[in-house]
C-alpha cells in the first residue's frame, strides 16, 4: 500500500513537472513555442502590420499627384477606394493582433 501511494506521488510529481515545463501549443502556426518566443513573434507581426499601414497611409498623398499628372479622376478614385479598403483591413489586422496579446 505504501508502494502504491509513493508510486502515485511520483507519477503526480512527474506529471506536474511535465505540465510546468511544456511549451504552449500555438494553433495559428501549428508549431510548439515557448511563451517568450511566441510573444516576440506576435510583436514582430504587429510591427510589420503597422509599417505596412504607415506606408499605405502615406501613399494616399500620391493619388493627388497622379491626378495632377493627368490620370483620369475615375481611375484615381478607384485607386483611392482600393487603398482605403487595404488600410481598413490592415487596421483590423493590427487591432486583432494587439487584442490577442
Amino acid at each position: 500500500m505504501t508502494f502504491i501511494k509513493s508510486r502515485k506521488s511520483i507519477l503526480l510529481g512527474l506529471g506536474l513537472i511535465v505540465a510546468m515545463a511544456s511549451p504552449i501549443f500555438s494553433p495559428t502556426s501549428m508549431t510548439i513555442q515557448y511563451p517568450s518566443v511566441q510573444a516576440a513573434s506576435d510583436m514582430s507581426k504587429i510591427q510589420l502590420i503597422l509599417n505596412k499601414l504607415r506606408a499605405s497611409m502615406s501613399s494616399m498623398k500620391d493619388f493627388d499627384e497622379l491626378e495632377k499628372a493627368g490620370m483620369s479622376k475615375k481611375d484615381v478614385d478607384r485607386m483611392r477606394r482600393a487603398m482605403t479598403q487595404k488600410i481598413q483591413q490592415l487596421t483590423d489586422d493590427a487591432v486583432s493582433s494587439i487584442r490577442s496579446i
